[in-house]
């Protein structure tokens, strides 16, 4: 997938907490900071930064064998961590993969990150400041609805997004869409209405509250044919208004 057509860059401002900013050894190489600001930035609508190390040097006015200079420094401040692409063809390195270091997502970290969510998710689960609001977890909300149903929808999808963006204005939580899921899983399984398990039916204004609060699954008996394990061999389904 190419970078346009996911993420082009941040247009109004990049994403840097204040304690990458003002870190004495990152100020050093001040371009560090502004490189940082630009792997967040995309971090929190892709899940991963892969933009070329020629491309940055571009935004930054530098060399390639600068960037990976600041690249080395990021990652041994463990800010960062790079994994290399391996062609499953012939075994060549054919790129990398930056995700967020353990000290960028560390909950028991003031340092870089005063979240206190669990570890091992990306910046857009866990990621703040004290200058701004946590970003809004779309990919884990999405993955949990794929892991449920065995669907293959995007979290990058703008009108996922929407709809999941607006309901955490009206307050809701991670745990709201958790359960909001599971749920409907439970009381759709082998019906005629587990077409209607995806974001447009379960996150809808009008809904999604009742949703939330449909059923006590901790009394309920979960199923064992399906639906709250994922039901095989579904389809895609289009994404229309639902019907009733």
């Amino acid at each position: 997938m190419s970078e346009k057509q996911v993420f082009e860059g941040s247009r109004a401002f990049l994403m840097i907490p204040p304690a990458i900013a003002r870190d004495k050894e990152l100020l050093k190489k001040p371009k560090t900071i502004i490189l940082m600001g630009e792997i967040i930035s995309m971090l929190n609508v892709t899940g991963e930064f892969f933009m070329s190390n020629k491309k940055i040097a571009e935004r930054l006015d530098v060399s390639a064998r600068t960037v990976n200079e600041y690249l080395g420094i990021l990652e041994s401040k463990k800010l960062i961590e790079r994994t290399k692409i391996i062609s499953q063809e012939n075994g060549a390195i054919v790129g990398r993969q930056i995700r967020a270091g353990v000290d960028l997502v560390k909950p028991t970290s003031h340092k870089y990150n005063s979240n206190n969510r669990t570890t091992n998710r990306t910046v857009e689960d866990t990621y703040s400041s004290a200058d701004a609001e946590p970003p809004i977890p779309y990919k884990e909300i999405i993955d949990y609805l794929n892991k449920k149903t065995n669907q293959h929808l995007r979290y990058q999808t703008k009108a996922y997004q929407k709809l999941i963006r607006q309901r955490f204005e009206e307050g809701a939580t991670l745990e709201d869409f958790k359960k909001a899921i599971d749920n409907q899983a439970y009381a759709w399984q082998g019906t005629r209405f587990w077409k209607y398990m995806r974001p447009s039916t379960l996150f809808q204004a009008s809904k999604f509250d009742s949703y939330v609060n449909a059923n006590d699954l901790n009394q309920a008996k979960q199923p064992s044919n399906g639906g709250y394990g994922g039901e095989p061999n579904i389809s895609d389904i289009p994404d229309d208004d639902l019907p009733f």
